[in-house]
């Protein structure tokens, strides 16, 4: 990815045709590449580039952003809060902070390939209490050594089914699941 295309984030949560929700703290956008029906971004207006940048002074920031996209993400869906998977990319392409508010479906138009489900339903995706916990007892965030994670077997986010194709997974979740046809198979 180009140093240009690093900052299409910023670019964005500028837009105000991309803007869903903004105030004097955080912007939220929909995210442009859905990995699943709902997928949302909630950005800091405070220039963070990632996780790794966060310091103990910044949970209050945290629990901001979460309760902003939930609230938001529950408005406009009607999802539920155990309906939907909240959290941070371990290691990330795009500069700026930025909370994934998703649901749980992973049935998105861009759900297409092995890394992309394992960046959300693997130890790579942090939920925000996790980086809450470590900030406060250690004062940075432990983050995975590697990006292994991605690039292991593929399990289903319901049940203990494992494949190594994301098309088998689909077709799994479709079958044994019910989830809507909203993706190819």
């Amino acid at each position: 990815m180009t140093n240009e295309a690093r900052n299409n984030l910023i670019l964005a949560m500028n837009d105000p045709s991309n803007v869903l929700y903004s105030d004097d703290f955080v912007v939220i956008i929909a995210d442009q590449f859905p990995k699943s029906k709902h997928h949302y971004l909630v950005m800091p207006k405070e220039d963070l580039l990632d996780v790794r940048s966060l310091k103990k002074d910044h949970i209050p920031k945290l629990i901001y952003m979460e309760f902003k996209g939930l609230e938001y993400v529950m408005f406009r869906t009607g999802l539920m809060a155990q309906d939907l998977q909240v959290g941070y990319h371990a290691f990330t392409s795009m500069n700026r902070l930025h909370l994934h508010v998703l649901s749980k479906d992973f049935c998105g138009r861009d759900m297409k390939q092995n890394h992309q489900w394992n960046s959300f339903n693997t130890e790579f995706f942090i939920p925000t209490h996790k980086i809450i916990s470590e900030l406060q007892t250690m004062g940075h965030i432990l983050l995975p050594s590697n990006k292994k994670f991605l690039h292991q077997p593929l399990q289903c986010n319901k049940c203990d089914y494992l494949t190594n194709d994301i098309k088998q997974l689909k077709s799994h979740l479709k079958l044994i699941h019910n989830l809507p046809k909203l993706f190819d198979i």
